[in-house]
């Protein structure tokens, strides 16, 4: 089946070449703990990107694309080795059968606070802070506050929401055997790490260091160990000052500007909400914070946004069966009744939505670039184009099947630098039509979903105010119709097929909207086309 050229998982080397030479202005930084009620408000998540690439990119397509944040992996000292989260066994037995050794959680695994990881040191994490607030882009710092390093990972917890800004735990390791050195050369066994003691974790009820059985049941989410890591109580004065002390760091570490904009609080439903606004509230400012908690089990996401946003796996379901077509369809998200709260889901000014992360891309828990029928693409065209939530788009890397692999690293074991599509590197944010309908998200924010229209039940248009138009067709037919809109008269660029980086020079179709705001056009199977005011 054809697949339009311009949805294909690549972008034109003119576009690169042209962004990279652009002056790119800054603006405002006020820190807020909800997603801007503005344009640029879209978050990329760069996962595993060193410091230096993250600054690079910044410069010469995150800023230049209008996308208002880049996420990035954890900054704190972690345990050694190639994977993406490195779990060492360090009990030296056999490895049971239903146990994954997970590569990349490295990073998940914290040993300290010091600021020198397999990205960079603290100096080159503070230049590439201050280099994307210059590119007007704020930086979200990843990170795992609960728990420290285990010995070994269930597979089946991976989707339990165990990983980023680690609040809470680190890394595992047996009682009182000085057993690991961290990535930065700290010291550290089972419940002793720079900063803490065996006083300084939970022990499952109070009684003895148990691993979490039943996610139904309260106490044991939030005072068991997750898969071994080593829990954290932050109910504590002590934790919470020492959190709050490594978060306050993070906000004022730039040069010029601002430190980091905000924080993913990953496991957020292993912790009790009340601790984690108790060490929020003794930040400066109003850092955005979005926290990672999953439905279902003995915590619920409703508890969690008075602190903050909720990333919505939810939501992230919802348009995966869509797109797929194995439940609902695309027509359904739109109408009759739109994607929100009526879909037992948070509402939109505390959702933080994503396309997909490290997690869900290994699971098969959300769409992902290789998803046939541009399923993916069409999918992130819908989230830009829609009026719920604040949109993660994820940026990573091919893993070949492999769960574990990391991104590459040079000898001293520090990540290579990054090039956009070299050595598995996908960076879906700089997918032509993904980048152009972020400018489209920019360019309708605040504006109410009108005029839908529905052709097959995987066809479906609708305008955001008078500033933009979008049509998707997710079916194998042509999508041929009129369509009535908001827009003024006048000509419009297609922005899905435009790869000029000029915002008064349109390489793509043009469309014409009539005096009475109408249009025809026809649309391809598994193709969109997307028109807003500026384009």
């Amino acid at each position: 089946m054809h697949v339009p050229s311009a949805l294909k998982l690549t972008i034109v080397s003119s576009v690169i070449a042209a962004l990279t030479c652009g002056v790119v202005g800054t603006r405002d930084f006020k820190k807020l703990r909800r997603a801007p009620a503005k344009a640029n408000n879209t978050i990329v998540q760069l996962f595993e990107w060193p410091w230096d690439s993250v600054a690079s990119e910044c410069t010469s397509f995150i800023g230049p694309f209008g996308y208002g944040f880049v996420q990035v992996s954890p900054p704190q000292e972690h345990i050694t080795g190639p994977e993406w989260w490195t779990v060492r066994n360090y009990t030296r037995k056999p490895i049971p059968s239903n146990v994954v050794i997970i590569a990349w959680l490295q990073d998940y695994q914290p040993v300290s606070y010091n600021l020198t990881s397999k990205r960079g040191t603290r100096e080159q994490f503070a230049n590439m802070v201050s280099t994307c607030q210059s590119a007007g882009v704020g930086v979200i710092a990843d990170g795992a506050y609960v728990r420290r390093v285990a010995i070994v990972v269930v597979r089946a917890e991976l989707t339990a929401g165990a990983f980023l800004v680690v609040m809470n735990h680190l890394t595992g390791g047996p009682n009182g055997s000085s057993v690991g050195t961290g990535f930065a050369g700290s010291s550290f066994s089972k419940y002793s790490y720079p900063l803490y003691n065996e006083e300084n974790f939970h022990y499952c009820d109070g009684t003895v260091a148990a691993t979490i059985t039943d996610f139904n049941n309260l106490t044991q989410v939030r005072t068991c160990e997750l898969v071994g890591l080593s829990d954290l109580d932050q109910s504590q004065p002590a934790v919470q000052a020492t959190l709050v002390a490594y978060m306050s760091d993070l906000l004022s570490l730039a040069r010029f500007f601002l430190g980091v904009s905000g924080f993913r609080v990953d496991a957020a439903r292993h912790m009790d909400p009340n601790d984690l606004k108790t060490m929020f509230s003794q930040l400066n400012g109003a850092p955005y914070i979005t926290q990672e908690v999953t439905s279902g089990g003995a915590s619920t996401p409703d508890e969690y946004t008075g602190n903050g946003d909720i990333i919505e796996f939810d939501a992230t379901a919802f348009i995966q069966a869509a797109f797929t077509g194995s439940s609902g369809s695309v027509s359904n998200l739109v109408t009759p009744v739109p994607l929100n709260t009526p879909w037992d889901i948070v509402n939109s000014t505390s959702a933080n939505v994503i396309m997909a992360n490290q997690d869900t891309e290994r699971s098969g828990a959300s769409l992902t670039s290789e998803s046939p029928n541009n399923a993916y693409i069409l999918s992130a065209i819908f989230l830009l184009g829609f009026n719920y939530g604040t949109p993660t788009i994820f940026s990573g890397y091919n893993f070949s099947g492999d769960f574990n692999l990391g991104a590459p690293q040079n000898a001293s074991g520090f990540t290579e630098a990054i090039t956009c599509f070299q050595n598995g590197f996908r960076c879906e944010h700089r997918f032509i039509a993904i980048a152009n309908m972020n400018l489209f998200h920019n360019a309708v924010e605040g504006q109410d979903l009108r005029d839908v229209a529905v052709g097959t039940t995987q066809q479906v248009a609708f305008g955001r105010g008078t500033n933009g138009f979008l049509v998707l067709n997710n079916d194998a037919t042509t999508w041929t119709q009129t369509f009535n809109t908001s827009l003024p008269a006048g000509d419009y660029c297609d922005i899905i097929y435009d790869t000029d980086t000029s915002p008064t020079t349109c390489s793509g179709p043009t469309v014409t909207v009539s005096s009475d705001g109408t249009f025809s056009a026809s649309i391809n199977a598994f193709d969109a086309l997307a028109l807003y005011n500026s384009a």
